[in-house]
């Protein structure tokens, strides 16, 4: 989950946000102080040219605070109540006089969202002055913050748009690993994930079409086949009975047996067909794989527990018998040693060891031929590995006392028999 691209986005632009909200808050903070030293100063300052204006008469002080920059006017009480003190805390450096009327309610220092006031409560009359303009607090930090806010919030919400065909992208590989069914995603924007939804798209008709061509191959080969093959059969009942037709019977038979045994093992190694799951008797296999290759009892060196192993027996048999053949093929005394111990089947033969470059993961490529290798086992163990893979089973191989050992381990928690 944490390593979602798009949780990491979303947690990059909240880290931004939260942090920006936080310098937001200090530059709030710092303009605060510096107003309310502004306003201390200005009290002060309207403060000491009332105190000027105190000796003159009412109209004649009335005129010397206009000329001073300050208006008055009767305090209303509708406009009182609409004010708030403009200090928390008496300023320190205002006389002790004016802290004293202060505390007394002689005097008191207000303001609104503009202006900063000086009531004089017990003036006759009373009388309330006015410094225009000098408590507006700037806006710029606010309407800063919301552009920027709006900034971030737009650009988290285009990013993610632009990422969001991304899960497009993997639904459409889950559905072609689960189903085998692609829907092509057909973008038509110009950014580099439509590219590459344009190059899976491509990639994926080209695999389309080579499936196509594979299953016309495989469909024309087996009927090329096939041909014969009925021919062949159609033709036995005219021969007089002997030894000669009873081996032409088997052969034909055999031969019938691999072409379907080949359909199914293409089906199954191309994903389009499940393993058809039974409970299947190793030694049955291994004696089917023999006749296969016609091959003489003491050939094979058996040594069975009798364990069952859960598996599709028709493809299985395919395994064992390649494997047998290789064994054999390569073996410097032409014989297997098949031994079983519950799930695992070692498959072992005498021989050299492979040189350095050889390895099991090497000589499964598909059309691997080393002709200067005795060791070189053409599509033998692709065709193995790919039959193991489909069922979940492992091979492993290993190289001890002389022999090649290679291990079938027939293991799958997730199997259940149908």
């Amino acid at each position: 989950m944490f390593q979602s691209i798009f949780l990491r986005i979303t947690l990059f632009f909240l880290v931004t946000f939260v942090a920006m909200g936080i310098g937001f808050f200090a530059i709030h903070q710092k303009l605060a102080q510096e107003q309310t030293s502004r306003l201390e100063k200005e009290g002060g300052y309207l403060l000491l040219v009332l105190r000027q204006s105190v000796p003159l008469e009412l109209p004649l002080r009335r005129t010397f605070l206009q000329e001073h920059g300050y208006s008055v006017t009767e305090p209303h009480n509708d406009l009182i109540q609409t004010l708030r003190p403009a200090f928390e805390v008496i300023p320190t450096q205002y006389p002790e006089e004016i802290k004293d009327s202060i505390r007394e309610g002689r005097i008191q220092i207000l303001k609104d969202t503009n202006h900063l006031y000086i009531y004089l409560t017990k003036a006759t009359p009373p009388l309330l002055v006015i410094k225009a303009d000098v408590a507006k607090a700037p806006l710029w930090p606010d309407i800063l913050f919301i552009s920027l806010s709006v900034a971030l919030l737009l650009l988290y919400w285009l990013i993610i748009k632009t990422l969001f065909p991304l899960k497009t992208i993997t639904q459409v590989i889950t559905q072609y690993g689960v189903e085998g069914i692609y829907t092509p995603i057909d973008s038509r924007k110009k950014d580099e994930i439509a590219l590459v939804s344009r190059a899976l798209d491509s990639a994926m008709e080209k695999n389309q079409a080579l499936l196509e061509a594979r299953k016309l191959f495989l469909r024309n080969i087996m009927h090329e086949l096939k041909t014969p093959i009925t021919v062949g059969k159609l033709s036995l009942p005219f021969l007089k009975k002997c030894e000669e037709k009873s081996i032409l019977e088997r052969a034909f038979f055999r031969m019938e047996h691999l072409i379907a045994e080949l359909v199914r093992l293409e089906q199954i190694t191309s994903g389009s067909l499940a393993p058809h799951l039974q409970s299947c008797d190793p030694k049955s296999l291994l004696e089917r794989a023999k006749a296969l290759l016609f091959l003489h009892d003491n050939a094979i060196d058996l040594s069975l527990d009798g364990t069952p192993i859960v598996a599709d027996c028709e493809v299985m048999s395919t395994v064992f018998k390649n494997l047998i053949d290789n064994a054999i093929k390569y073996s410097s005394e032409g014989k297997v040693y098949v031994s079983q111990a519950k799930e695992r089947i070692l498959f072992s033969n005498r021989g050299e060891a492979w040189p350095s470059r050889c390895t099991l993961q090497s000589l499964s490529e598909p059309f691997l031929h080393q002709h200067e290798n005795q060791n070189s086992f053409g599509l033998g163990l692709y065709i193995i590995k790919s039959i193991l893979d489909a069922h979940n089973f492992t091979l492993t191989y290993r190289y001890e006392e002389g022999f090649h050992c290679f291990e079938v381990v027939c293991l799958n928690p997730h199997f259940v028999l149908d």
